[in-house]
């Protein structure tokens, strides 16, 4: 068999070929990455690449498909396949992954933020980006899992989701860097990556959550001890106002317009939900949905804020006491949340799905809302709580960001695994809140034997 040998000339053409395709590509991916899709400019990608526009067509046809080609071009720099296998031992393991995942998003911070912006925390759960995404990092959470020697977990700790604690800490730290460095390239530019990511920080951080993970945050045995506690909602409704600022004066057909729209936005989505479609099952004329909210992506913004505010008005009449104990507080409001998410299916589904694909019109405003309702509700999930039965070894500030890091993590992923279940996943809720239970628990009494 012969191999054809090209000749000089053309051997030379392929690689500028070549290294026109690659400047296009690492230029398409800073230019996403800072604007996002819709506001990217393929001028820009032109002049920074230095190559004629025409150019960047003639490689990739049009936007999106150089768009698509930009996010595998940053996937593959940031998930390579790694033979070099993990340690055995799962905490040495944990610390082992997250240095060097650290120094994968150091050496490639660009291709970092541009998953940051498009992975679903600035985007749609649901959305292709964020799908593919997740399929990297599914094959991470994979590579993770494989391996792991378990007789290092104490006697009564099951074993898989010991593992899968361990995965959702390697994925929360993750997170919290790619969101990090997407801040600091925002504003401060490229030569402030490095201070984000620093592997040799990572690998000091990631030991210190390890030792949390080991030997648990509780002194074993102990509770605190009952202290009253009267919780302030304004400020996390004050956030949903802000969303859809409330209406002073009641108007009864804007309040059937409003139950119309959420059980329609609810059965059909934004995209299949018109507003012929409201004023029929409202029973009012068209014009009347614009004059009450201006267009259909306020009539959703309204929508959905009133659905979260009825949830979260039932959710804080029901609370006769907070639990001064932080991780019994997580566990009751997780279960009196599940309850009347299935009393409220409606709402429930409207908003669940509001969160996982916003519709474009809506998504500035929701991503805002959603910023700020998480900060506010992290404020109420910790007012009043008492760390002193945490052992003496441990900070309560790290403890607590081990806390958040793992239910903000979980929570995440049941967005995605939620809003693409039939019905959102309702049947699931109980088994979901149960299973969040046991990473609660660990997290209180460790992985590990008692030293």
């Amino acid at each position: 068999m012969t191999v054809e040998i090209p000749h000089t000339e053309d051997r030379v053409y392929g690689i500028r070929r070549g290294r026109r395709r690659g400047a296009i590509l690492s230029a398409a991916v800073a230019e996403f990455a800072r604007w996002g899709y819709d506001a990217a400019s393929t001028n820009r990608m032109a002049k920074s690449a230095q190559v004629a526009k025409g150019l960047l067509f003639r490689h990739f046809g049009s936007k999106q498909d150089l768009f698509n080609a930009a996010l595998e071009w940053a996937c593959e720099r940031l998930f390579p396949t790694e033979d070099e296998p993990l340690p055995a031992d799962p905490f040495a393991r944990l610390e082992e992954f997250l240095t060097r995942r650290c120094a994968r998003l150091a050496a490639h911070p660009v291709e970092a933020w541009f998953v940051a912006r498009f992975r679903g925390r600035l985007h749609s759960v649901l959305s292709p980006p964020a799908r593919r995404i997740d399929e990297h990092y599914s094959r991470l959470r994979s590579r993770f899992r494989e391996g792991v020697d378990t007789r290092a977990f104490r006697s009564g700790v099951e074993p898989r989701a010991a593992i899968e604690l361990l995965a959702m800490v390697a994925e929360g730290f993750e997170n919290q860097a790619l969101d990090g460095l997407a801040e600091v390239l925002a504003t401060d530019g490229l030569h402030a990556a490095a201070s984000v990511a620093n592997p040799e920080d990572a690998r000091l951080r990631a030991r210190a959550l390890a030792d949390l993970l080991r030997h648990g945050l509780y002194r074993p045995g102990t509770h605190p001890g009952a202290r009253p506690v009267s919780l302030d909602p304004k400020p996390f409704f004050a956030a949903l106002e802000r969303l859809a600022p409330a209406v002073q004066a009641a108007d009864e057909r804007r309040e059937r317009i409003l139950r119309a729209a959420q059980e329609l936005f609810a059965e059909r989505g934004y995209n299949g939900t018109s507003a012929e479609a409201v004023a029929e099952r409202a029973g009012v004329a068209k014009g009347l949905i614009f004059h009450h909210f201006g267009s259909k992506a306020e009539l959703y913004l309204a929508s959905v804020a009133d659905a979260a505010a009825r949830i979260s008005k039932v959710f804080f009449e029901r609370e006769d006491g907070p639990e001064p104990d932080l991780i019994r507080r997580l566990l009751n409001w997780t279960r009196r949340k599940t309850l009347i998410f299935q009393e409220q299916p409606t709402l429930y589904g409207l908003v669940l799905a509001a969160l996982a694909q916003p519709p474009e019109g809506a998504r500035e405003a929701l991503q805002q809302y959603v910023a700020e309702a998480t900060q506010r509700g992290w404020e109420l999930i910790m007012d009043g709580v008492d760390t002193t039965s945490f052992r003496p070894d441990v900070e309560p500030a790290q403890a607590v960001q081990l806390v958040m890091m793992v239910t903000d993590t979980l929570a995440d992923r049941l967005l995605v695994e939620l809003s693409s279940h039939p019905q959102k996943g309702l049947n699931l809720l109980p088994s979901i809140t149960e299973q969040t239970a046991v990473y609660l628990e660990l997290l209180r009494d460790g992985l590990a034997a008692p030293r």
